[in-house]
């Protein structure tokens, strides 16, 4: 409903599911290539039986998720329609003021000089989609802990809708990659030539960013598309995924840690986001997940 009111071309945004499928095609590969590894591993852990015995489980978990995700993406493209982006300078200054004087994308680029960085970005794009799209998933086929799966559920919707569009709505930012274009400045054209010389702007990473701007100023929408920097969807996500790890097996504590580390690295370290939006969504993250701690008795 908010699509057809704020967005002049609105009927695309109805149809954001049917849209996606032609302006991600680029990559959507990394995508399918988590998932379906996500998949094996759940059979190879759980079990046919046991899969069996929750298929209905999972079916809602799936109906479920797809609804919330669309939901989202039709919320999040709408959102720089009813109020126009308007706190970029405020992030990318206290960004700076909080790092020293230096812009985090600057460190990081300095910091990815010692790391693989192509790797991670493969890496980036194939590992986050399958917990940000498949973590009720495997929470309905894989675990017996009825309070744990509870509070993880709770903490995945905290971080897509309050964090992705109620927090987002009220700081609303397109981030460091897109600062200049909407701003006609050259805040960030350094920005800029980094992402050229690390080869971030021909990955698919790049790609990627290309497509959200181009559906952004034809004011269309498309399934996983749309431009909010603040809070990072992306670092919350991992740091419900990381709290999910620890909570299931301490043997998954370096995992976990590694992949909230690259995940926030890499959000910062492509444009996608101001280090405040990382701390944003860890801070909120954390502390919803230490209230329901001791909401939610352990079974």
């Amino acid at each position: 409903m908010t699509a057809l009111i704020f967005i002049d071309n609105s009927m695309t945004g109805v149809f954001a599911i049917l849209d996606a499928s032609a302006v991600m095609i680029s990559v959507a590969r990394y995508f399918v290539i988590g998932i379906v590894v996500g998949i094996a591993i759940i059979f190879f852990i759980v079990g046919r039986q046991e899969l069996q015995r929750r298929i209905a489980l999972v079916g809602y978990a799936a109906l479920a998720t797809v609804c919330l995700q669309a939901g989202f993406t039709l919320l999040k493209n709408t959102m720089p329609y009813i109020h126009p982006y308007f706190a970029d300078p405020f992030w990318a200054y206290w960004d700076r003021v909080l790092h020293f004087g230096a812009d985090p994308w600057f460190l990081a680029h300095w910091v990815g000089q010692y790391l693989p960085v192509d790797y991670l970005m493969q890496l980036y794009m194939a590992a986050w989609a399958l917990p940000a799209i498949g973590l009720p998933i495997i929470i309905a086929a894989s675990d017996g802990n009825q309070t744990r799966a509870m509070r993880t559920l709770v903490l995945y919707v905290v971080a897509w809708v309050f964090l992705g569009n109620i927090l987002a709505f009220a700081g609303l930012s397109v981030g460091p990659v897109y600062y200049d274009r909407l701003a006609g400045d050259a805040r960030f054209s350094d920005l800029t030539q980094a992402l050229v010389t690390s080869g971030v702007t021909e990955s698919s990473i790049g790609r990627l960013q290309e497509v959200l701007w181009k559906i952004y100023i034809g004011q269309r929408a498309g399934m996983g598309s749309g431009i909010s920097a603040f809070p990072s969807v992306h670092v919350a996500i991992a740091t419900v995924t990381a709290i999910y790890m620890v909570e299931r097996s301490k043997w998954l504590i370096l995992p976990a840690a590694f992949f909230l580390f690259f995940t926030f690295f890499l959000s910062v370290y492509t444009g996608y986001h101001y280090a405040i939006d990382g701390y944003a969504s860890i801070l909120v993250i954390f502390s919803v997940w230490l209230v329901l701690r001791r909401k939610m008795s352990p079974q």
